[in-house]
């Protein structure tokens, strides 16, 4: 009986493992696309930097990215 549950919860612990890496990775490549399009990114990071914050600490690192260039915190003066 234990030995089933045990089973059953390996499975579901790979399942979810599957599925944050799957959502970190997506995340990650939404940050990198979205800083490639910046032509002057916060911070001056380069995509790739933002791109590492992001896989590196997922929600923290893309509240981040949102926060340094497309809130009201984004300082740029258009000419």
């Amino acid at each position: 009986m234990l030995n089933q549950w045990l089973e059953s919860f390996q499975v579901l612990y790979l399942f979810w493992m599957i599925i944050f890496a799957a959502t970190n990775l997506a995340v990650s490549i939404i940050v990198y696309r979205d800083a490639r399009l910046n032509r002057r990114p916060a911070l001056g990071m380069t995509p790739v930097m933002w791109w590492a914050v992001a896989f590196s600490v997922p929600v923290i690192g893309m509240f981040v990215y949102w926060l340094m260039n497309h809130s009201t915190l984004n300082r740029n003066i258009k000419p």
